[in-house]
């Protein structure tokens, strides 16, 4: 397992240009809109604007932040769209059809300060190239949105992947974080550059199980990239509708491919319930900030 610390932090870019990005990621469950909400679940209409509020809030000053979503229903995502203002879109597709049908994995940049060069959906499946498909013991399609942004002012590029791993098949999960690996190794370079990968998602694993392992064996955990006395906040991130700890689990992670060259700042398990005693979500939003290189101070392969 990659736990790696210290070397890729702040000494390890003590002497490159001070032309650097300064970035957010930040993955969030925001819970899909359900008719009836189950005990202690608030419905989307009571829910949406307090959420909106906490991304305003989170990506306020920071132009260059990424987000992605996991089991937000096409209404979600267009409540997001709207809440979040004309600055931002998204790139994502629904996971039942490849258009709008089911959840979507959806990732939302701002386009005036980074343009979409590139994206994809696959499905964690067989066939990730066939919508709507199941892959191995899972009990729903599941999807993986992947998209190469370009930073418009600087020319830096990064890829960002956002997924939702099944609840139910561990099969799937193992064989999903495999394909992953993968993709995040096909995506990782750019006219002979490397790019840094990130991946962020509700993967349904704690660190424990073998298909996180799978990630953290080629991957790394970002919260670990940061040492322990810049993170903040929660180390749970589901709570499941409840203010018992006991039924909290650590199952929303940020991974990044190569950190090599990223200056790691903090990390973060946010709250999602205050005084109004009313959950956001049953996820708690994951972020991570880092200083990223900018064009000009990119690695060449080779």
């Amino acid at each position: 397992m990659r736990l790696g610390p210290l070397f890729f932090g702040t000494t390890a870019v003590a002497t490159a240009s001070s032309r650097t990005i300064d970035m957010r990621l930040m993955t969030y469950n925001i819970r899909l809109a359900v008719g009836v909400g189950g005990p202690g679940e608030e419905l989307w209409s009571v829910r949406r604007p307090l959420m909106i509020s906490q991304l305003n809030y989170e990506a306020a000053g920071r132009p260059e932040a990424l987000m992605c979503f996991q089991e937000a229903i096409y209404p979600q995502v267009q409540d997001l769209d709207e809440g979040l203002g004309n600055e931002w879109t998204y790139v994502g597709v629904g996971r039942d059809d490849g258009a709008f049908g089911g959840e979507f994995s959806p990732i939302f940049y701002r386009p005036s300060v980074w343009k979409l060069e590139k994206n994809a959906t696959y499905w964690l499946s067989e066939t990730p190239n066939e919508p709507g498909s199941v892959g191995w013991d899972a009990a729903l399609p599941r999807i993986v949105t992947v998209a190469r942004f370009r930073h418009d002012s600087s020319g830096a590029r990064i890829v960002f992947m956002c997924t939702h791993f099944d609840h139910i098949g561990q099969e799937a999960r193992e064989q999903s974080a495999h394909l992953l690996v993968g993709l995040a190794d096909e995506w990782s370079t750019h006219n002979n550059k490397s790019l840094p990968v990130f991946l962020g998602g509700d993967l349904n694993v704690t660190p424990d199980n073998p298909a996180y392992q799978t990630l953290a064996s080629d991957m790394y955990d970002a919260k670990h990239m940061v040492p322990e006395e810049r993170r903040f906040g929660h180390v749970k991130t589901y709570t499941a509708f409840t203010v018992d700890a006991d039924d909290d689990t650590e199952i929303d992670h940020i991974f990044v491919r190569d950190p090599a060259g990223l200056d790691w700042v903090s990390f973060a398990v946010l709250n999602t319930r205050f005084e109004d005693e009313i959950f956001i979500s049953d996820h708690r939003p994951v972020v991570v900030d880092f200083k990223m290189p900018s064009q000009a101070e990119a690695r060449h392969l080779g």
